[in-house]
């Protein structure tokens, strides 16, 4: 009975009929143990071979790694035992994935799914170096970088170069972990005339190396020189480096051409849908998107970290925080390092003001991101939120230090010294960076933005009135029409500033700043109104009380006076029309009372808080002004702050 059971055991395995072969062998298995005169050690050790392999081929991997553990062990014993040599050479032979190397690398590979790196990692490494294949060096690459074991990392993915050249995937890794691109250049010279490999090598270092621009052109001068045009996974790169980079509406371009191309991808789909939330693309572009990988049953019965984060993130857009959280968690539970997911969580904790929490997600991303932006700007609001100034300037410094061609650290870094110094050369300093950042992108919208107020608070409004036409001639913008309208309020050109609020209104219906300063002048137009009928009320009745008195005088007399009487005032909105004790700029201008900053110049609301953008067809999210921090001498930005970073700028 026993020799027709093994036979169709094997059969079965042959066949590939896992799910049969599963409790079939373990009815062979426990015949074997319960009948010790017809079992053999290599009858046994066959059978744990079949059911081992059936349940890690069928996603068992907590049985498999039982029972391959068991297979290994028991190899081991045959190993000693003689006349053994040629069952294990003849079934290695016949079946390549019994061999004592794939047993471990198969058991490494359970330990790793079932979140057990440093068990799976122990495993691989007791494979001889020599036996290692491509496979496991690869599999010990990537567990020795999730583990942070750099130096380890960096030595298996030299491996796998040095058989497989072309393996993107240990280049991608190699420069993430911070080594050179000519080094790694250098590993790849036997993969033959290939001669795009060394601007892919050129590209992928330049992202890495926070230069997401120069990136962006490197990869989009393979799309136009080689023939591997509008491939998907270029297009990736180049969406991926301008989304890094901030320019989310060319971002959105490849990325949804990539999406085109193949909609399946995920690597595409999860940062597509974070550019149509900051482009402010409408619901129907998200539910697109979750119609792509809803309408997939595979992904339905088991949903992957990218499937949950999509969903965060529409739930995010709908600022139903609470909810957008719960799949932000499943999302991490099924891959912890997933970054455009640890991003948004930061955020979602930001928006529930959760700060500490939020300090703690971005932090997280930095040590496995730290070439993206959006970590830096984070932990400065955060820590600008709790009043930890010192911290801020630091994340700032830092920000200024890696991203030295974006226009985008420069902005972040002159805001913070503008509005949280109390030094006296702060705004100067200030002025500084920000030239510094219009310089690389003339156009950055947060830039003009920050210059204008410098302007307002050196008293040069009509220098930034000037700069901010001439912005939104070429790139028209909602919150800079609400700007222009603020300023020339306070030039009491009222006219001119309903104008631009009803342009910033017609860009953006919703817009919050032009909707209050358009009340703000109503209420303004009203008061005066009232005020001058008040003034033709009273003088109407002097004036009749006048000529009762004098009823006994000439008739030349009395026409003489009434000749004299007042005019009743304009009602129409001019810079004459505003009452005495009105100040310019304040209820007209802004929407609120001005608050102050520690360098004693009056906040305005067009500070960056979210998302900052480059160029005209970015969003350019602005919030209120942050709330003013108290003076410490304990927590406020030392001299040397901007004045180091400032040296650094010039060297």
């Amino acid at each position: 009975m026993e020799n027709a059971l093994f036979a169709n055991v094997k059969k079965l395995y042959d066949h590939e009929l896992y799910e049969c072969v599963i409790p079939a062998a373990s009815l062979m298995n426990t015949l074997l143990q319960n009948d010790q005169n017809v079992a053999t050690a290599e009858m046994k050790y066959q059978v744990m071979l079949y059911l081992s392999s059936a349940n890690y081929i069928e996603r068992n991997f907590r049985l498999a790694s039982k029972q391959l553990e068991s297979a290994i062990r028991m190899r081991k014993t045959l190993v000693r035992q003689k006349n053994t040599s040629t069952y294990l050479s003849a079934i290695e032979s016949s079946y390549a994935q019994f061999a004592d190397v794939e047993l471990r690398y198969r058991l490494a590979i359970c330990f790793k799914e079932l979140a057990e790196p440093t068990l799976a990692i122990s495993m691989m490494q007791t494979v001889p170096s020599k036996m290692r294949t491509p496979k496991m060096n690869m599999l010990l690459a990537r567990l020795q970088h999730h583990v942070r074991s750099k130096t380890e990392a960096i030595a298996a993915y030299k491996e796998v170069l040095s058989e497989c050249p072309l393996s993107l995937s240990s280049i991608e890794s190699l420069l993430e972990l911070g080594m050179e691109g000519s080094d790694v250049n250098s590993l790849v010279f036997n993969a033959g005339n290939v001669e795009w490999l060394s601007t892919w090598i050129k590209g992928q270092a330049q992202m890495f190396g926070y230069k997401h621009l120069e990136a962006a052109k490197t990869f989009q001068q393979l799309n136009d020189t080689t023939p591997f045009r509008q491939n998907e996974y270029l297009l990736i790169q180049i969406g991926k480096c301008l989304y890094y980079y901030g320019n989310f509406v060319q971002a959105e371009h490849y990325l949804g051409m990539a999406a085109m191309v193949n909609p399946l991808n995920m690597s595409a789909l999860c940062p597509l849908a974070v550019a149509y939330e900051l482009n402010g693309k409408n619901d129907t572009q998200h539910e697109k998107l979750l119609d792509q990988i809803t309408n997939r049953p595979d992904l339905v019965r088991a949903p992957s970290a990218d499937y949950w984060f999509l969903h965060a993130q529409q739930f995010y857009k709908e600022e139903k925080f609470e909810r957008s959280l719960i799949f932000s968690e499943r999302s991490l539970t099924i891959d912890p390092r997933h970054i455009e997911n640890m991003l948004l969580r930061g955020k979602l904790f930001v928006a529930l003001e959760r700060h500490q929490e939020a300090i703690e997600a971005f932090r997280t991303s930095q040590s496995l991101a730290p070439y993206r932006f959006e970590i830096y700007k984070g932990l400065s609001h955060c820590y600008g939120s709790l009043k930890r100034h010192k911290d801020a300037q630091n994340i700032c410094a830092m920000a200024v230090r890696n991203f030295r061609t974006s226009p985008r650290s420069y902005t972040m870094f002159g805001r913070t010294i503008l509005f949280y110094s109390t030094h006296p050369k702060a705004k100067k300093s200030a002025r500084k960076f920000v030239e510094k950042s219009l310089e690389i992108d003339n156009s950055y919208l947060p830039a003009v933005a920050l210059m204008a107020e410098i302007y307002r608070y050196d008293g040069a409004t009509k220098e930034a009135i000037l700069l901010l036409k001439k912005q939104v001639i070429m790139y028209p913008h909602a919150k800079l029409y609400a700007m222009l309208g603020d300023l020339l309020s306070q030039e009491k050109e009222l006219g001119k500033a309903l104008h631009y609020y009803y342009l910033a209104l017609s860009l953006d219906p919703n817009c919050v700043k032009a909707l209050q300063s358009i009340n703000a002048l109503n209420k303004t137009a009203r008061s005066i109104t009232t005020s001058s009928h008040i003034n033709i009320t009273t003088t109407s009745t002097a004036t009749a009380n006048m000529t009762a008195n004098s009823s006994s005088s000439s008739v030349s007399n009395s026409a003489s006076t009434t000749s004299r009487h007042p005019e009743p005032p304009s009602s129409s909105m001019s810079s004459s029309s505003l009452p005495a004790n009105q100040p310019s700029g304040t209820g007209i201008g802004n929407s609120g009372a001005t608050m102050t900053t520690p360098c004693g110049t009056p906040n305005h609301e067009w500070l960056l808080d979210c998302e900052e953008t480059s160029h005209q067809d970015d969003a350019l999210e602005m919030s209120s002004s942050p709330p003013v921090p108290q003076e410490d001498a304990s927590d406020t930005f030392s001299e040397p702050f901007w004045q180091d970073v400032d040296g650094e700028m010039a060297n």
